[in-house]
């Protein structure tokens, strides 16, 4: 699934994943290919990016709060 994550300044990383990790209001929760329509308000904590099935994986790290939405195979995150 193809995953955009910005900041107010840049963006952090824009690519194609196979699954993504993120700290949710009330916990961390998993994003994997074809997941339903979803939105959520992120906490502090990591971002956890599983680039391919070969654990290749990228930490991002949200400090603040944040906002996670999925749509078609698309998941844009705005910290």
């Amino acid at each position: 699934m193809e995953v955009k994550v910005i900041n107010n300044k840049r963006v952090l990383y824009q690519g194609y994943i196979y699954s993504l990790i993120a700290p949710g209001f009330n916990g961390y929760f998993q994003i994997l290919k074809n997941h339903a329509p979803f939105i959520s308000i992120l906490k502090n904590g990591f971002l956890k990016l599983l680039i391919n099935n070969m654990n290749e994986n990228k930490k991002i790290k949200i400090k603040e709060e944040g906002l996670l939405q999925v749509k078609k195979n698309k998941v844009i995150v705005i910290l």
